[in-house]
């Protein structure tokens, strides 16, 4: 079960059913942009509580939410980013609608 408000999240989201789609899975990740040695930023996987509220080392922004789609097995392309927003409702909603099912947390995660 997904809790609100916005927290460190990582989810999935099964598109089996659907066959017109190219599509397979949903993956929600939480992400935050971090510097790199250029000077601009690269947008990397938030793993942990401790990442997710170090807001000192490196992090340019707080933390936000992307969604993937996983392509089937007959694609070049692995996987391709839907979108980002900043809140998890959103990111949670729009996979819900376009899949049908529910967004099942990861376990690791999901430790109360």
């Amino acid at each position: 079960m997904v809790s609100y408000p916005n927290r460190l999240f990582k989810g999935w989201c099964s598109n089996e059913g659907n066959k017109k789609s190219h599509i397979l899975h949903y993956h929600i990740y939480t992400i935050r942009d971090i510097t790199d040695y250029n000077g601009g930023s690269i947008p990397e996987e938030v793993n942990s509580l401790e990442e997710y509220f170090n807001i000192d080392n490196f992090g340019i922004n707080d933390p936000y939410y992307a969604v993937y789609g996983s392509f089937k097995f007959d694609f070049v392309r692995s996987s391709i980013k839907i979108l980002e927003t900043s809140d998890l409702k959103v990111a949670v909603d729009i996979v819900e609608q376009l899949t049908g099912n529910k967004v099942q947390e990861d376990e690791i995660y999901n430790k109360k």
